[in-house]
Order: C-alpha cells, then structure tokens, then sequence
C-alpha cells in the first residue's frame, strides 16, 4: 500500500474485499482515492459493495503486524469522482437491471463528463438506460449529492464521524434542515444527544449564547435530566440552576426564560415538598404535570363518590370470604383477612408488605373469592418478568401493563385509551409503577371497576419519574393494608430473615451451615472483586447453580472499581472468553440486558438475555442488463431500488422468545453479568451476589440494601464491608423525590 499523506478523509473506489468477518460488522478492504493513493482500510463496512465510490473518516495506523492501515470510523457511499468510478458506481447494482454493460456504455457514449452531465439532465441517458430506472438513478444522486452536502456542513460545524453518521442515518435527507433549523429538537431524538452536542451545532451556526431559544433549550434539557432522576417536579430554583450550568450563563438569563416556556405550554408552574417538607415552587414537564394531574383527578373522584366500596351485603361478603378461605386451606384472620375484604369491596385498595408477609396469598384469596362469579378480572405488572411471576403465583394469566393498556409506541404523551373490559383490576410491584404509566391505568379503567395494587413499599421506587405508590400511601382517603406478619413457613429462609432485619435496621446475620444467605467479610475493593468473582464461578456453581443463567451479580452504580462496569468486563472474561464476535462487540452467549422500554419488540427496560447469534440478510444480486433496458415502454414492470439497508441482526433469547436487534439498536443493550439494584426490579434471581464497600457511602441506603436482598429466590451473597452493610441498614432516608401529585393529593377534602 502506497499513500502521499496521512489523511482523516479518504474518498475513492471500494477495489476490493481482503476479508470480511462472518457478520460484516468489521472488514477490511482496499481503497482507491484519487488524490491520496491507495490504501488498506479496516473496521466497519457493511452495506458497502466492490465499485461503489465511498467515503470513510477515520485516522491511519501503523501496526506492527499488517504495517500501515487506515482505521475506519464511520463509512458511507458517495458520489463517484471519475468516469471510471461512475462505470464502477453504476455497475455495483444501485438500481437493479443496471449493471456493468450500462455502466461502460454510459462512459462511451458521455465520456469524462458524464457524471456532470446526469446529474444536470438525466434524460442524457435515453437509449441507453429505460424511463423508470432514470428516475431511480436520479433520486439516488440526489440522494448522495444531497448526503455529502450534509456531511461537509457537519463536519464543518465540529461534529464527529459517528455522530454525523448517526445524524444522516436517523433523518436522511431532512437531516441538514433539521440541524440549521430546530438542532435543540435532536436531543429528544437521537438517543445519547444531549444539551452540549445540539448545542455546539446551533452555536457553530451563530446562534446567541442569550438567544431565548437556546435558553429554553437549557432549562427543558435540565428538566428532562432531573426527570431521568425520579423527580416530576423538582423545585423551580434547581431547575434554574441546572439549566445555568448547562448553558453556562447567569441564573437570571436563564429564570427570565421560565415565563415563556410557561406560556407555551411545554412546561408548568407547580409546588413540590422538599425532603424536609417545605413546600416550594416547582416546575414540571407538561407531560409528567399532566400525568400527576390525572393521578390526582382520579383519587378525588373516589373520593368524593358514593360507590367507593361495592354494595355487597355482609350475606354476600361472608359468602366470599368463605369461599376464599375455604380455597386457601386456611381461615382469614387479621390484616390477611382486611386485605381481602377491602380487595373485594374497595374503589381503591393497596395492599403492602415485605417477603414472607402474604401478599400472593391475598390475591389468591382475592382470586378465589371471585372464581364462581362473572367478573371480569385482568392482572398485570410492570414488567414481563413480574408478570410471567404474577401468572405463576395464582394460576391466572397477567400482562405486562404495557399489553394491558395497549399503549402506542410512538405516543410521548398521556391520553385517554380505550376502556378495559375489566371490573377488577389487578396490579403487582406497584412500586415500579411511574407516574406516566399509572395515568394511562387509571384513564383506562371503567367507571365501575375496582383497582388492587400490590407492592413492597420499602423497595426502591419506580425508574422513571415520580413516586406513585409513596404518594398514593401518603394520603389518608386510600384504602390500604399493611401485611407485617412473616409467616411460619417463610421464616425458614434467611433471606426473609434478612430482609426484614434490614427493614429494622439491623445488619443482617448469616444462615447457619446449609442456609440460603451469607455475609462474606472483605476489606478492600480488589479482594471483593475476586472474592464475587470466585463466588460465581465456584462457590455457586458447587450449589448446583449456573454462573451466567442462575446467577445475577447487583451492584449500586455503574462506574467505579465496584461497579456495573468493571464487574461485566471481568466477568464476561471469565465466564464468555473465547465466544465467537457477533455485532456491536457482544458475543455469542453474552448475557445481556435491555436498557428501555421497548413496546414494539415487547421487551421492557431491565429483561435480560442471551445473544444466540447473528442473522445476516444478503442483497439481492444485480442482474445484468440487456438491451431490453433502453426500451421506453418497460415501465409496465415493477422495479425497485436494491434493499441494502437490512443489514445482519444480533439475535438475543428473551425467554421462550429470539429477538432481532439491527445495528441502530444495539445501544438498547449492555452487557448483564452485572446490573444495578435498579435494574432489577421487579425481577427475581435463584442467585444473588451483592458487593458493597464503603467507597458506594452516597448509595448506602436501606431500601438499596433491602431490595438487592429480596431479589434472591433462593441464595443471597453480600460480599464486603461489614460498616457499609450497617451503613445501608441504618440510612432510611432515601434521595427524595420532588412530585406534584403529593401536594395535589393533600388539596383533597
């Protein structure tokens, strides 16, 4: 390989293929570039075919193996750049039927010109290419023409080659409109955007660092921030802030913005409580304020009407109470029996409680109670995992509340859906329920049916934002039943036994010889490490529990020497190491896990699977044309351009079930050797290693402690510091989350 220079950008003819891996995800191919010469090019190609002129960004190497290489970056077709290439170009089968006898006559008919004359009238190809593959060949110059227009702007404007890429991939040919007009409007577009990115594009472009639409841009972008971290309505004077220090500009620039966002609608001016109770001016996202609004809406609805509990006579509530205990095997007496009573009778019920208190018994019990009857029940949870558990449980099918509600992926807002047939709703792991999920419950419910929703009240709250199930148990007019007895036969599991000591405040203690929960000592972060990864791949698995399926490591937070991500690098070493590539740098057998909600491909943020393989679908190949191809009455016949933009597909097991990821989709997954406490809800494991030390101190609470404990069905494992584990037992003041549905709750006579 010869080269003049050492060039960022190369731009010629695809000569060749040296290799390819399996799944076209990494190649390596040599490039002709006119003013750079020749050169090897290694990394992502796919959808590029031999012929096309191609644009690559990236950077040269020199490796002490293949010598000097230039490592691509990002990649995409472009205009050819000479009558050779337009030849190549037209040949590689960018229209189908035209091929490489079209594109050598096209060249000796047009000569060096030709490109600069197609693209100025494409009828200069009469007689030798047909009416409607004309028409082809110009929308796809048009195309490319418009597509290195936009890249050259972009990458004028300081923009990276992946984030150019990503850019053009997600508004093709609106992309360059969108970028001068509305950039701010990318950040809720594009996955991983944020203020900083849109930002740099719209001040590139000349925008004023005080112009009123870059302000409000900041103090929306602060809100959604604040809104990732579980707050609704956090106080106005936060906001301000944030939005400050995004924007870099004074606080006053940015609270004179507020008004106006105000005025548009887009945000509303409320009150939340602060952690100490004081209630203070706050600002909500029109979406979440409508959410709450119509949480709160509903309440006082069942609370101002005659009909909150069912006109049962006690003839018929005795009956079903019977009934229930009769199909229990046991008679109902005390909080189990209030529960439910209030479950058969109540406009609203909620029904809480910790492992081994009963909470499955009562909706059995519930269920039971209803079973020779006609009405009409649906039970659902958060998530796939809870409901495939919620099924489980009582022998009766469950949702996810996403199915339930057959919410409409593409709808950002809280709307009225069309009204369940149902007169009793049930709900489980109330506590991942957000305030935006609970709305589009609540709209859809019958005027006459009842709600039950059960949860565990001292587990971390919901992933998105709000706190429905505190809110809910804050205010007096819900009816509601705390289960606090552990039952005999739960109390042979230690976990229980921890779980609840946790809830007290206690260091939890270790299971004798044989038990199901331990407490293993570590000082320092290094030896927990090995100490977890020793536990997973050998202790465990003595137990007759598998190191990737059975077992699940939490961690607290992502970053740092405990975190998700140190833990899945290590792991994924020890437990995957020699798999073969697939896509996006998994491997065949990672395990991984789902980051948000996807309603499409049915999957919710926190499903874990296993990558099985890769699914490559191969381009139709080009037929050759003939001198049929120049005939003006072909258009009778269907034709369509070559469809390369399938590309290969990672193939990951969620259950009984393989779903197919493209390549713009792989950011919707992480490895899950390791996941947040978090990202656990509403989950349960046969196995749970939790590692803590005292370098987590700001995420050492008691409900992070209590829930990574409950997660385990049948084997818990802390790993570390005995002072951290009594740091997160004895810390029950959890972050607080700033909401409006509390101070609108509280208005209710």
């Amino acid at each position: 390989m010869s080269a003049t220079d050492n060039p960022e950008l190369l731009c010629g003819e695809l000569v060749r293929w040296v290799w390819q891996s399996p799944t076209g995800e990494r190649a390596i191919a040599v490039l002709e570039d006119p003013t750079h010469g020749r050169w090897k090019i290694v990394g992502p190609l796919w959808g590029l075919t031999v012929g096309q002129t191609v644009r690559v960004w990236g950077k040269t190497v020199d490796d002490p193996k293949y010598g000097q290489q230039f490592r691509v970056e990002s990649a995409q077709p472009a205009l050819p750049n000479s009558a050779h290439g337009l030849a190549a170009w037209l040949g590689s089968g960018v229209v189908r039927g035209v091929g490489k006898r079209t594109g050598l006559r096209v060249i000796e008919r047009l000569g060096d010109d030709a490109l600069a004359l197609i693209r100025t009238d494409i009828n200069v190809l009469q007689g030798i290419v047909g009416k409607k593959r004309r028409k082809l060949l110009a929308a796809k110059l048009e195309e490319l023409s418009a597509a290195e227009e936009t890249a050259v702007f972009l990458f004028g404007l300081g923009l990276g080659p992946a984030l150019v890429t990503k850019l053009q991939k997600h508004y093709g040919q609106d992309t360059l409109r969108k970028v001068r007009e509305r950039p701010y409007d990318i950040i809720n577009e594009i996955y991983g955007v944020g203020f900083r990115t849109a930002d740099k594009m719209a001040r590139a472009q000349g925008l004023d660092e005080l112009a009123p639409e870059r302000l409000q841009a900041a103090l929306l972008f602060a809100l959604q921030e604040l809104a990732a971290q579980g707050h609704s309505a956090p106080p106005q004077g936060v906001v301000v802030e944030a939005a400050a220090n995004a924007a870099v500009v004074a606080v006053q620039c940015i609270a004179a913005q507020v008004e106006a966002l105000v005025a548009r609608s887009v945000v509303v001016a409320c009150h939340s409580r602060d952690g100490h109770g004081e209630l203070k001016p706050a600002l909500a996202l029109s979406e979440l304020a409508g959410a709450e609004q119509a949480i709160a809406q509903w309440i006082a609805g069942v609370v101002g009407s005659s009909e909150r509990t069912s006109p049962q006579t006690p003839a018929e509530n005795a009956t079903a109470i019977a009934l229930a205990s009769a199909k229990l095997g046991f008679v109902l007496e005390g909080t189990q029996l209030q529960a439910v009573q209030l479950g058969l009778s109540a406009k609203l019920c909620i029904v809480t409680g910790g492992p081994g208190t009963g909470k499955t018994t009562i909706l059995r019990g519930v269920l039971a109670a209803l079973a020779d009857d006609q009405t009409r029940v649906q039970l659902a949870a958060p998530t796939g995992r809870a409901a495939r558990r919620l099924a489980e449980a009582t022998g009766w099918p469950a949702r996810t509340l996403h199915r339930l509600l057959a919410i409409d992926p593409a709808a950002h807002s809280v709307r009225a859906t069309t009204v369940m047939d149902a007169d009793l709703v049930v709900i489980d792991e109330t506590s991942m329920v957000d305030a935006a999920l609970m709305a589009q419950l609540l709209l859809a419910l019958p005027a006459h049916a009842r709600l039950l929703l059960v949860g565990d009240a001292d587990q971390l709250p919901s992933v998105g934002p709000g706190a429905v199930l505190a809110d809910l148990l804050a205010c007096p007019h819900v009816a509601r039943v705390r289960l606090d007895q552990v039952f005999r036969q739960a109390q042979a599991s230690h976990i229980v036994v921890a779980a609840h000591q946790v809830l007290a405040g206690r260091v939890p203690s270790s299971a004798p010889s044989g038990g199901d929960f331990f407490m293993i000592e570590r000082p320092d972060a290094e030896t927990i490490v090995q100490t977890v990864c020793k536990v997973v791949l050998e202790r465990l698995p003595a137990h007759r529990f598998d190191p990737v399926q059975d077992v699940q490591v939490l961690a607290p937070v992502h970053k740092g020497p405990l975190g998700t991500l140190a833990f899945n690098e290590r792991l994924r070493e020890l437990l995957n190491p020699d798999a073969a590539p697939a896509l996006g740098g998994f491997r065949i057998g990672d395990k991984v896990l789902q980051l948000r909600n996807d309603y499409t491909l049915e999957l919710s943020n926190g499903d874990i699977g296993r990558v099985v393989g890769v699914a490559t679908k191969a381009a139709p190949a080009t037929e050759d044309d003939g001198d049929d191809l120049a005939d003006e009455d072909e258009d009778d016949q269907p034709l369509d351009t070559v469809d390369r933009a399938s590309g290969p597909t990672l193939q990951v097991r969620f259950g009984e079930r393989t779903v197919d990821y493209p390549l713009a989709q792989l950011e919707n997954l992480t490895l899950a050797y390791a996941i947040t406490v978090h990202k656990s809800q509403g989950s349960e494991y046969p196995a749970v290693v939790l590692p803590l030390h005292s370098c987590y101190f700001g995420m050492l609470q008691r409900n992070l402690l209590y829930t990574a404990i409950t997660r385990a069905r049948k084997f818990a494992v802390i790993v570390g510091e005995q002072r951290a584990v009594a740091r997160a037992a004895a810390n029950n003041a959890p972050i607080h989350r700033h909401t409006q549905l509390r101070v609108l709750l509280e208005k209710l006579p």
